[in-house]
């Protein structure tokens, strides 16, 4: 008797204090995959703004196990370096000598490239060839011969470049700087992103937004580029009107609740080096961004750049699943997440699965295996909460004295 009251008192004060919301909930069945095993789902823009509270199902509700796809070639990851020796070769020449270390799943060539950001200081003008060394498997360290050499530079007047890149072929690097002009710098340190060609990069849909020119007070351009509808940007073309050498140029998403600010408030996507340069048969348009879902970029170019056309590449969120051959699996949108069981992550790497055509998503119907959102009513309860803990106070107070007579008799 008293644990029966205890449940239904405490039942009682939980309906009083919260609701659940299930207007929202709703699921898309997934196409049923041929044959067992890893599964890949791409999301589309609706799918996408629901990412934090979307689960994978079965027919009978059971929560899928599922992961996010893992880019690949697409974004810049910066590197850890591990390992990290500098000081003076023989010659007096500035060395540093670094390995790295991958993030969870990665290897050797995750990314085509290393990109190396050098942080140098010296009394300028100078001019330095960066030699490269890197130790192969099972092997010695080997030269990176090249038909051209690596220079980083400052002339003072001329710009300060302190950036080269390198193919991904090895776990440890060894750099040394010669100096061919002025006293070496000082090499304080360095940052390694690992990264791929731009050109090699792919999208799902290509948009052309609409372009706005901002007055801005710094000497560059600044641009807003709108997009019909938020979308998850993962790169863009940017073609600047000829003749114009390599220049660095940024994008940034600029946040929805920042109309009315006297300053948008931006999120970086990255930015990138292009030109274009006619004579020469030689432009560079592609810039690799930190994929982000924004619905206006903005665009910030340097000085005396004048800008041509903007395209901004589109790639949707894929999920990873376990599928069983012809079985219904759902897709469960705008609750709360049903967990499943166990991680994922913890299975050994498959690069199987990134060949394979994604699965389709089919139209949304209503969920009723769906988790809706718990609303806290707040201050709607207080004016009767009073009563819900006088009604526990009694059945406690029953269950009390029912249990006194009974060991009294």
């Amino acid at each position: 008797m008293r644990g029966s009251a205890l449940a239904l008192a405490a039942g009682l004060l939980l309906l009083s204090c919260a609701s659940e919301n299930r207007s929202h909930l709703q699921r898309r069945p997934i196409d049923a995959a041929p044959t067992s095993g890893w599964a890949r789902v791409r999301l589309d823009g609706e799918a996408q703004r629901n990412m934090g509270g979307l689960w994978i199902g079965d027919a009978e509700g059971n929560s899928i196990p599922f992961m996010i796809e893992r880019e690949g070639l697409w974004s810049p990851q910066i590197l850890e370096t591990t390992n990290y020796l500098s000081g003076k070769d023989a010659k007096g020449n500035p060395t540093a000598e670094f390995a790295l270390k991958f993030p969870s799943g990665w290897q050797v060539r995750e990314r085509e490239q290393l990109r190396l950001d050098l942080d140098l200081e010296g009394e300028s003008p100078w001019v330095a060839r960066v030699d490269i060394s890197r130790r192969m498997e099972n092997g010695g360290f080997l030269t990176l011969e090249r038909d051209a050499p690596y220079f980083v530079y400052d002339l003072s007047n001329d710009r300060h470049t302190a950036q080269i890149t390198l193919p991904w072929d090895a776990e440890r690097y060894r750099m040394t700087l010669v100096t061919t002009q002025g006293k070496a710098p000082k090499l304080r340190g360095l940052r390694v992103t690992a990264s791929t060609w731009p050109e090699q990069l792919e999208a799902d849909e290509v948009i052309t937004p609409g372009m706005t020119r901002e007055i801005s007070k710094t000497a560059g351009e600044v641009w807003t580029l709108n997009l019909p509808s938020a979308e998850r940007v993962i790169a863009a073309d940017v073609l600047l009107k000829a003749p114009v050498a390599p220049v660095y140029v940024s994008l940034g998403a600029v946040d929805k609740d920042s109309e009315g600010a006297k300053r948008p408030v931006l999120t970086s996507l990255g930015g990138g080096t292009v030109w274009n340069l006619p004579a020469l048969q030689t432009r560079a348009t592609r810039v690799a961004l930190s994929p982000g879902i924004a619905d206006r970029i903005r665009l910030e170019l340097p000085e005396n750049v004048a800008l041509d056309s903007v395209k901004l590449l589109i790639r949707h969120e894929v999920l990873l699943f376990p599928a069983e051959a012809s079985k219904p699996t759902f897709l469960h949108l705008g609750g709360r997440a049903k967990q499943a069981p166990g991680n994922l992550g913890a299975l050994p790497p498959s690069r199987v699965v990134y060949g394979r055509t994604p699965l389709k998503l089919g139209v949304t119907e209503s969920d009723i295996q769906g988790l809706g959102i718990i609303l806290d009513k707040g201050d709607q309860t207080r004016p009767w909460l009073a009563w819900v803990v006088g009604l526990l106070v009694l059945v406690l107070g029953l269950a009390a004295f029912k249990l006194l007579r009974s060991s009294e008799g």
